[in-house]
């Protein structure tokens, strides 16, 4: 295992800078910068712009080199913790992913826990029971869930939220802590709208796994080690 694990971290250092090139590259075709668009922005905007603050930010950020000494730039700032300078927002990128990063592995976490454990329940639920009537309404859900486009369920579920629930739309948490400080207020507002993306994204997953455990477990139930338990007394539960 650990022979494998170290492999595989092997093989992602070179996997991970062709990526990198590639995704260098490929904004690097279109003709042009970030400046040069900012500057045809303010243009159609009928605002002027100076030539020398636009050298001077050029110069200060490394637009104005090779794009090969670009990519070495930014890639030494990668290993160095440095993620660069956000013009959209005005603030380091590190600043901007951090809350971010952290949102995205709360809801990627609930939605493998909410996939298992409703998976396991149900699947275990329709396998034991068999042709029951609880098995056809399940089965018939997980079918429903299969079904239904993720974007569809999100508008239901977004809807039901905010006029049974009053919650608000659109983020992870009230307009109101958007920029704050974590505090309790903030965690519970996130709590209160994590349910609505786990449900829509585990939707599909929780699904077909039902249909691979129920299907998995009916033929462990069928096998000579479970028949022969039974036969000698075991309880079927």
């Amino acid at each position: 295992m650990l022979r494998y694990t170290v492999h595989r971290l092997i093989v992602m250092v070179p996997t991970l800078l062709a990526v990198s090139v590639l995704v260098f590259v490929i904004i690097q075709l279109p003709p042009g910068d970030y400046f040069t668009t900012y500057i045809n922005e303010l243009q159609s905007q009928g605002e002027t712009v100076s030539a020398d603050r636009i050298e001077f930010l050029r110069q200060q950020y490394g637009f104005d080199k090779h794009p090969v000494e670009q990519y070495f730039i930014w890639m030494f700032g990668l290993l160095q913790g440095d993620f660069g300078y956000s013009f959209e927002h005005s603030l380091p990128v590190s600043d901007i992913i951090g809350d971010r990063i952290l949102l995205t592995f709360v809801v990627s976490f609930s939605t493998i826990v909410f996939t298992w454990v409703v998976s396991f329940i149900i699947g275990t639920y329709s396998a034991v029971y068999q042709y029951s009537f609880g098995d056809y309404a399940l089965s018939f859900l997980g079918f429903v869930g299969l079904a239904t486009p993720n974007f569809l369920l999100a508008l239901v579920l977004l809807w039901l939220a905010n006029v049974y629930f009053g919650t608000s739309i659109g983020g992870l948490m009230d307009p109101e802590y958007l920029d704050q400080p974590w505090n309790w207020g903030k965690a519970l507002s996130v709590l209160g709208h994590l349910w609505i993306p786990v449900v829509v994204i585990g939707t599909s997953g929780t699904a077909g796994m039902i249909r691979r455990l129920r299907a998995n477990l009916l033929d462990e139930l069928h096998k000579q080690y479970v028949v022969t338990a039974r036969a000698k007394g075991l309880h079927p539960f």
